[in-house]
């Protein structure tokens, strides 16, 4: 077994135990099943593409070296999961969930896009989802933050440390992606594969935990909007 596939099978079981914290969560309470069925599915996505990168299924060869199809695939699928989370958190308005999703996978594909071709176009490409990326970071730190005010001190603490976490791990990917093999190729194959295994791990079961560890913070998006309550307005039971 060689190094690349070590990280694939710890990434396996990282997953995996990450998906039992929200399932958990998902018989015993539920209230708020919706939010935990999302989280789950984000770790057992992952555990899936991991397993099968581990398996040595979905590896072809493209002009840079190799491009891990299941990685893209769970990234193209849990990433939006995340942004959906997070604006589950804030309650904006459709068009802002379907700019959320719509944003995330013009960065995920640009990557895999990217993937696929050879240098200058790898490049242009990936340039594409970098301006794409700044798009993304002004819906999580401006648009976002405003809608979560209306719910309250807790829901703001909660959706801040998740879309802080979030932007943070997210903003280091692109660096990893053109200094690995199907960027500039400064690193090795198996040293990509350990540092993307330990950014998925710390953005998506990170996540999870935090955001379960969290959950009171529900109880607020349940009862309603605190303005909404100081108006007289009645509160939406959710």
């Amino acid at each position: 077994m060689d190094l690349t596939s070590v990280w694939f099978w710890l990434g396996t079981v990282g997953m995996a135990v990450g998906t039992l914290v929200p399932a958990k969560r998902l018989v015993t309470d539920r209230r708020y099943a919706r939010y935990y069925a999302v989280l789950a599915s984000v770790t057992a996505i992952a555990t899936v593409a991991y397993l099968a990168m581990a398996l040595g299924i979905g590896e072809i060869e493209v002009p840079g070296g190799s491009l891990f199809v299941p990685r893209y695939v769970d990234w193209l699928v849990t990433t939006p999961l995340l942004v959906l989370y997070l604006g589950m958190l804030c309650r904006p308005g459709k068009r802002v969930y379907a700019a959320l999703v719509a944003v995330d996978i013009v960065v995920i594909g640009s990557g895999v896009v990217a993937g696929f071709l050879s240098a200058p176009y790898s490049y242009a490409a990936y340039l594409v989802g970098c301006v794409a990326y700044l798009g993304l970071l002004y819906l999580l730190l401006v648009t976002l933050p405003a809608q979560a005010a209306d719910h309250g001190n807790r829901v703001v603490a909660v959706f801040t440390k998740l879309r802080n976490l979030t932007v943070v791990l997210w903003t280091i990917y692109p660096v990893v992606w053109i200094l690995g093999p199907l960027g500039f190729g400064l690193l090795q194959v198996e040293t990509d594969a350990m540092v993307v295994a330990y950014l998925d791990l710390i953005s998506k079961v990170g996540f999870v935990v935090m955001a379960v560890n969290g959950a009171d913070a529900l109880d607020a998006l349940r009862t309603g909007s605190p303005r909404a309550a100081a108006s007289g307005a009645p509160a939406r039971a959710r």
